[in-house]
């Protein structure tokens, strides 16, 4: 696949729209929005690509009109949303998860465009790198400083899950984030056997697995980190050995392995505690907190330059689970890690 410049993408789809027979495509969710735009769209945004007349329309709430100016360009007009009806008259390709109730506006032998769109998004131009980074960043914030405040704070902790989920989100939303890219984990004891446990008013304990991501111009960042409290040996051991797995797919990590490669290569150190990876090693990461390529050894995905990805082994053995997460770039030789706070060594 081609890393693609803004104007590239809107060309590539346009001539998909022409190759497919497909006059006019309506996007409406914010994730498919905001790939096109390469920014985070107004709260109700409707965008429309027509193909025979060349030109993309950003339609908006009367109310975000003069907002909306921002992302007007060479590209891309800004117009007020008048209706349904007049957005989607003769449109002939949809999102895979447009609503049903708006099929009746829609022409008979419409084209889900959904699986194109999926493709386009694996590989990632200089400005989305940017982007994510800079997500990156601001999570990265957010769970270096909680990670040191749980360990100075270690023998008089008061705090829930709740709050330091909280914590976590304010750092995010004070360093730049418009929104946690996801729910906010943070979970304590036998809890963190659950890979997304929801936080509630527990006090914490003897360990602490905090899940979160930041949003930053519309892409998304991914991080996780565990921190250990009060460890048993067992734990300490666990965590060393998710650690290491983790090291070992990093070994690997670069443009033309696939992704059946990397998991089991994890999944074989791992051994008999195999049983207890029960999710996949990760994940595409951009407009939405999970793209493909779905790295695991049941997909069929070969990394290319310039994909976005996690590392993310976790083990999971029913009185406490160890997950630690990174973002990636993939490289032709290697990689860029674009998640850096600290991983805590025991």
């Amino acid at each position: 696949m081609i890393q693609r410049t803004k104007r590239e993408k809107i060309d590539h789809f346009l001539r998909y729209m022409e190759n497919n027979s497909i006059n006019k495509a309506v996007f409406i969710k914010k994730e498919n929005i905001n790939y096109f735009l390469e920014d985070y769209s107004p709260n109700f945004s409707v965008l429309i690509i027509n193909a025979k007349e060349n030109q993309i329309e950003l339609q908006v709430s009367k109310l975000d009109y003069e907002l909306a100016k921002i992302y007007e360009s060479k590209d891309i007009i800004i117009t007020k949303f008048e209706g349904w009806r007049e957005a989607l008259n003769g449109c002939n390709g949809v999102e895979g998860d447009l609503p049903v109730g708006f099929l009746k506006y829609v022409r008979l032998g419409y084209k889900i465009v959904s699986k194109e769109l999926t493709k386009m998004k694996m590989v990632k131009n200089k400005n989305e790198i940017k982007n994510i980074s800079k997500a990156a960043n601001i999570s990265d914030k957010a769970v270096e400083s909680i990670s040191e405040y749980l360990m100075d704070s270690r023998d008089d902790l008061t705090d829930t899950e709740n709050s330091i989920a909280a914590k976590l989100e304010y750092i995010m939303k004070k360093s730049g984030s418009i929104k946690p890219s996801f729910d906010t984990i943070a979970i304590t004891g036998n809890k963190t056997s659950l890979p997304h446990g929801m936080p509630s008013d527990e006090i914490l304990k003897d360990i602490c697995l905090m899940d979160l991501g930041a949003v930053y111009k519309g892409y998304c960042s991914d991080i996780t980190r565990t921190v250990l409290l009060d460890p048993t040996k067992e734990m300490v051991d666990i965590y060393r050995m998710v650690n290491e797995g983790k090291k070992i797919a990093e070994d690997s990590l670069r443009s033309g392995i696939t992704t059946k490669e990397l998991e089991t290569s994890v999944r074989s150190y791992f051994k008999e505690y195999d049983k207890y990876f029960i999710h996949s090693l990760g994940h595409g990461v951009g407009v939405e907190v999970h793209e493909n390529p779905s790295i695991s050894q049941n997909s069929k995905f070969t990394l290319e330059e310039n994909m976005v990805v996690t590392l993310e082994p976790g083990l999971y053995i029913g009185k406490f689970g160890v997950r630690i997460e990174d973002l990636y770039l993939v490289k032709k030789d290697g990689f860029k890690r674009l998640s850096n706070a600290k991983i805590i060594e025991y």
